[in-house]
């Protein structure tokens, strides 16, 4: 069993690194030398790995096309090996990688892009919380709770505070659509991303609106919100305001549950 154990390893090692140590133990016949055995395995090892980011990089593929996506792929392998049981997170590195080690024109352009494609995943992935509450959920709450009111959202949301318009690009790239230049802006905007009816869905927020459901997740009550959006908002219109944000993120599934705070 352990010469088993071992002859695993080094084979790993061998897929991984290039370390030819097992080559020794591969039997050779005329017609199939080990080597050549050997490098079926090490090549299929690879294309498997780029197949899979390009699943979860898709966008990026289509804009870099196939052979510049390999050539990339292989150094990001090489820089960032497959670590985990599963090839799901083997991607995970790559807007680390294209934003401090891949020389291209575009490179920050494609660490956001590459951002906004994982984070579609991870929403993909990520437990939709328990049942949703609704808008006639919302009904039944006391009116006199409402000051202490916070809010529970499901695990399937994040926002991104992205510089380029790498959302439209995405889109129209991979409708096959003529995507629009890409360019960035001075200041980033939020993007909310949040899985609805099993998809991947995002919207753009306003300052005030990414403000609010910040803070709501930190659980700030109602009050408090409606106290710090005054700052955007006259203060005879600031209730609506949040009670509109509150309707629209119940409308949008985002919400899993109320209760009062402090």
């Amino acid at each position: 069993m352990k010469r088993l154990r071992e002859l695993q390893l080094r084979f790993q090692d061998y897929l991984t690194s290039g370390n030819d140590d097992i080559e020794k133990d591969i039997v050779s016949t005329p017609d199939a030398l080990a080597e050549h055995r050997l490098g079926a395995y090490y090549n299929a090892y690879r294309i498997r790995l780029i197949d899979i980011l390009a699943l979860d990089y898709s966008a990026i593929e289509k804009h870099l096309g196939r052979e510049a996506f390999e050539n990339m792929a292989l150094d990001y392998l090489a820089r960032f090996p497959s670590t985990q049981p599963s090839v799901r997170w083997f991607g995970q590195h790559l807007p680390q990688y294209l934003e401090q080690h891949f020389d291209y024109y575009d490179h920050e352009f494609l660490a956001e892009l590459a951002h906004f494609e994982w984070t579609q995943g991870l929403i993909f992935d990520a437990d939709n919380g328990s049942e949703l509450f609704g808008l006639e959920d919302m009904a039944l709450v006391p009116a006199e709770t409402w000051a202490t009111l916070t809010i529970q959202f499901k695990p399937a949301m994040k926002w991104l505070d992205l510089y380029w318009n790498v959302c439209p690009y995405s889109v129209a790239i991979d409708n096959d659509e003529t995507p629009p230049e890409a360019h960035r802006d001075e200041i980033p905007l939020r993007w909310l991303l949040w899985r609805k009816n099993r998809n991947p869905n995002w919207r753009s927020l306003d300052v005030h609106e990414a403000w609010a459901i910040e803070m709501a997740c930190r659980g700030a009550n109602f009050a408090a919100l409606c106290e710090g959006l005054c700052e955007w908002v006259s203060e005879d219109q600031v209730a609506i305001t949040a009670a509109g944000f509150l309707k629209q993120w119940i409308s949008d599934e985002l919400v899993v549950g109320v209760g009062s705070g402090t």
